[in-house]
């Protein structure tokens, strides 16, 4: 007998207008997993998630989902999903290249701070209490 990864023909990735890579349709993906003769629901309960979670994955960035069913389709992330990767194949971050998000506020509150004091580099409590001093900081 088989193994459902043998059955599986792979399209190539599909190109858009301008030679630009294109995402697989959500349809193309579980049409790929029945190739495979699996569905979402059975991989999201075979990795201990709720059986709609990896449903998630078609719509939104999630790496470690799509992992998950590249692997059950047999091919790469970076082949079903060009646009959520680099061309190293790492995850692109999204929020953080965006420049939206915690992460970015984050950097723009560290660089106003760095901008405002001037402790020569050296990492500073600016609130900390000298005890020497009986308490006045």
């Amino acid at each position: 007998m088989s193994t459902p990864m043998e059955s599986v023909d792979i399209q190539e990735k599909p190109v858009g207008p301008l030679g630009a890579d294109l995402d697989w349709h959500p349809a193309d993906v579980v049409a790929a997993l029945w190739k495979a003769r699996t569905t979402l629901r059975r991989l999201s309960r075979q990795n201990r998630y709720a059986p709609d979670s990896l449903k998630l994955a078609l719509r939104h960035p999630w790496p470690r989902a799509e992992s998950i069913i590249a692997t059950a389709i047999g091919t790469a992330p970076q082949q079903i999903w060009p646009s959520r990767y680099h061309a190293d194949g790492t995850p692109k971050s999204g929020r953080g290249e965006r420049g939206l998000g915690r992460g970015a506020q984050r950097l723009q509150r560290d660089r106003r701070n760095r901008t405002k004091h001037s402790t020569g580099g050296a990492a500073v409590n600016v609130h900390a209490v000298d005890v020497r001093r009986g308490g006045q900081a």
